[in-house]
């Protein structure tokens, strides 16, 4: 990555893991002097061993890890903390204050965190790049294989609230955005944090890019179930079947909450389905 994105064509890695690394794992030089990357993974992996975006940066953490970066020779003038963590403003406040102390101190060099949400961002702006992530990295060989990393990013979708609780317990606004959210997953293979709207999970491409023709057309029906769902929804709410009491979901009429949530609860069924005809395990 940071051949692409600083231009270091000559970008290499630093010693092997066990070796003093004095805070860097990669390091090159680009028309903005010496730059040095740091490779921190801070949340749980999937049954893939791929990173969940996770995990606190805390003011220590980051401090402990830039002097390790003092260390290193030749003197970096960019050093990169990049991790799997999400995106935060505290921590983007305590790269600040690190970059104000160095600055006093008059040390010629600049502190970057690269949240997982800039690492997706990179991912999708080089091709190259991406090809070589799902290949090397998640080990995409085949059809069988971007099937299921496409599968997996839609199953993590239906993993909400919102599918599970009780409509009448539901935020209108909330609900809704969580059905947007798992169409705009399934179309095309980009999920979001439900709270910071950052990209957490980017597939190849969505339901459209299964290459298992069963697999396509049975998500294909899926995102008919939820579009016909967010529609009906809709309709209640402007007819006013539905209602908006005290910011939750009120029914006229009882049986059509259950009529609801029984297209929700086939939606479930039917990519559990799915998931099990491709060996995942269900949701």
């Amino acid at each position: 990555m940071l051949r692409e994105v600083y231009d270091v064509p000559g970008a290499q890695s630093y010693g092997r893991p066990g070796q003093a690394q004095h805070g860097v794992d990669v390091y090159g030089k680009s028309r903005h002097g010496m730059i040095g990357i740091q490779c921190k993974r801070l949340s749980d992996l999937d049954e893939r061993g791929n990173p969940y975006p996770g995990g606190p940066i805390d003011r220590r953490f980051l401090h402990t890890a830039a002097r390790e970066a003092l260390s290193f020779k030749p003197d970096l003038n960019i050093w990169i903390l990049a991790t799997t963590a999400r995106r935060d403003t505290r921590v983007q406040k305590f790269v600040d204050d690190l970059n104000g102390e160095w600055e006093v101190n008059r040390l010629d060099r600049r502190a970057i965190v690269w949240s997982w949400d800039e690492c997706i961002s990179y991912l999708n702006s080089f091709p190259e790049l991406q090809r070589w992530y799902y290949r090397d990295v998640i080990q995409v060989r085949g059809a069988d294989d971007l099937d299921e990393v496409i599968l997996r990013t839609i199953a993590m979708a239906f993993e909400r609230p919102a599918f599970e609780v009780p409509l009448h317990c539901e935020t209108p606004d909330e609900f809704f955005q969580a059905l947007k959210d798992t169409q705009q997953a399934l179309r095309t293979g980009e999920l979001v944090d439900r709270e910071s709207r950052h990209v957490i999970r980017k597939a190849v491409g969505g339901y459209r890019e299964v290459q298992n023709r069963e697999l396509r057309d049975g998500l294909g029906g899926l995102n008919g179930q939820l579009r016909q769902l967010r529609s009906r929804l809709e309709q209640g709410l402007k007819d006013g079947t539905i209602r908006r009491v005290n910011n939750f979901l009120d029914f006229v009429d009882p049986s059509l909450a259950r009529s609801l949530e029984d297209v929700r609860d086939k939606c479930r069924r039917d990519l559990n389905d799915l998931l099990q005809e491709a060996n995942i395990p269900t949701i």
